[in-house]
């Protein structure tokens, strides 16, 4: 909370956004930059987002925005609609005169000051907003950037300054009043002659605060490492991500003091290997490697962001749904080996029976009525279980990439292992619950602000009705039953596996 002689002080925010950003293209040839998706999530998004993470004491948000309305359209559907005023800044004049348009837009000048370039993704938390502070970044390019000694400013200079930072794009002035006088009166293009003349007129200098999780959008390849560097914040907190940008490639690192981490990425390679050829058409092509799984970057955007983030239709939500369906039904649920079935029965009872038995054993304030059913359908789902020659299983929609471009889905994050197998056998149940309980009772939605559209479980009943009938109602109450299951894998968030436990009781109960 931002404190001023003991009193609650409310912060002003203005983001400069209109920069046409020509080093991006074409990726910005029709959108600005602020809405170029990592994700399929917007910069911008990621930027108010972390400014809510670390204050809520919010005066005005200001957004100044250029040729493009983009901004504008998405902030009105935002879930921060009520905050967030954009202004045009009319002539291209630079980014010192796109933060003054911003200042003069708002309604209290006198409040604490923070400018956030608007391509300036930085998630870092406890940042002390609304005091005298430049966020800053240690960098060897001193060139390419507007380097700070503490007192002094110099603007992509042409050697090395000594004892100098890089001043990365976030802003804070204590006082709004002289941060207004000095935007107003500069004329120079650049933001640092600004930041001078706030200095003198304070009396003061910039506190220097360090980041740690800024990350650059500002040219193509920039770009594509961000968005691989991003793929480790959806990693399993025992893995990390390498990114090899010569080779697009990707590389999951298991941490080694962990059996289980490396047990869990051999097993994953070992599904990888077990594919047929058309099979590999649906995943990332496979570096050999003795160290981690090394994968090429795939383009496109998660199904989980897709329909979270972009404002798509309820047609193309069905063609989504049954694409995938109808992939995983033609090419991975197919005839298995005779190997693999010699032990699928006794795979299929410890995958089912013993593994909802051991999970519910755990899990607290469930009644035993609840329990009970919940081991009811395991049984449900193990006796429809089918073989099958390639089970992905871990099927939402976090771990399937689309490519609008050529219309082609990858799948991502295997699990690998079915009861004691370790390869890419399995049963066409598990996975057809998976997406139950992503699509039709909103598993990922437990954990975002944003939640699916209500359509996604309409449409996802609708295609499991045409395509697995007679399997139908196994496959919504085994969706309930996988999230039940998943309750003592939550234990890191208490409230997360309250809402959970609140969901699987309210569940059962409404099937009685």
């Amino acid at each position: 909370m931002n404190m001023m002689n003991g009193e609650r002080t409310l912060i002003n925010i203005v983001i400069p956004a209109a920069g046409e950003a020509t080093r991006l293209r074409p990726l910005t040839s029709n959108c600005s930059k602020a809405m170029v998706r990592i994700h399929g999530k917007p910069a911008i998004e990621y930027i108010i987002d972390s400014i809510y993470k670390n204050t809520t004491d919010i005066g005005e948000i200001v957004i100044v925005d250029g040729k493009h309305n983009d901004i504008r359209e998405w902030a009105a559907k935002s879930i921060y609609s009520d905050d967030i005023r954009c202004v045009k800044q009319g002539s291209l004049n630079g980014p010192r005169d796109a933060i003054h348009v911003g200042i003069q837009a708002l309604s209290n000048k006198d409040l604490p000051l923070v400018v956030w370039l608007g391509d300036a993704i930085i998630l870092d938390d406890n940042l002390p907003l609304g005091t005298d502070f430049l966020l800053t970044k240690e960098v060897e390019d001193h060139f390419a950037w507007c380097m700070w000694d503490g007192k002094d400013f110099f603007n992509k200079p042409s050697s090395t300054v000594p004892n100098a930072v890089a001043l990365v794009g976030l802003y804070s002035f204590k006082n709004g009043f002289s941060a207004d006088y000095a935007f107003s009166n500069t004329s120079e293009y650049d933001i640092s002659f600004s930041l001078e003349k706030y200095a003198r007129s304070v009396g003061n200098q910039f506190n220097r605060v360090n980041t740690n999780k800024w990350y650059d959008i500002g040219d193509i390849a920039s770009y594509h490492r961000t968005c691989a560097e991003f793929l480790t914040f959806k990693a399993r907190t025992f893995n990390s991500f390498k990114y090899d940008p010569e080779l697009n490639v990707v590389t999951k690192v298991p941490q080694y003091t962990s059996s289980f981490a490396v047990e869990t990425v051999m097993h994953e390679k070992k599904w990888y290997a077990g594919l047929n050829s058309k099979q590999k058409m649906f995943v990332p092509k496979v570096l050999d490697d003795d160290y981690g799984l090394s994968l090429s970057y795939e383009s496109g955007t998660l199904l989980s962001d897709l329909f979270i983030h972009e404002d798509i239709s309820n047609s193309t939500i069905d063609y989504l749904i049954e694409k995938v369906v109808l992939a995983i039904r033609n090419h991975f649920h197919t005839q298995p080996s005779l190997e693999f079935l010699k032990t699928f029965g006794t795979n299929a009872e410890l995958m089912w029976i013993q593994k909802t038995n051991d999970r519910l054993k755990s899990v607290t304030r469930l009644s035993p009525a609840v329990k009970e059913f919940y081991k009811d359908v395991a049984a449900r789902c193990m006796a429809r279980a089918q073989p099958v020659q390639a089970m992905h299983g871990d099927l939402h929609f976090q771990n399937v990439l689309y490519n609008p471009y050529n219309d082609s889905i990858t799948l991502l994050d295997p699990r690998g292992e079915y009861g004691k197998h370790i390869g890419c056998g399995g049963d066409h149940m598990y996975d057809l619950c998976k997406l139950s309980h992503d699509l039709y009772h909103g598993y990922s939605s437990m954990f975002h602000n944003k939640p699916y559209p209500k359509y996604v479980s309409e449409s996802f009943s609708k295609i499991i009705r045409k395509h697995y009938a007679n399997d139908y109602q196994e496959i919504i109450d085994g969706g309930a039953l996988l999230i039940a299951t998943c309750i003592p894998l939550h234990y890191d968030s208490e409230k997360r596996q309250t809402h959970m436990k609140e969901f699987t009781n309210a569940y059962a109960n409404s099937r009685d």
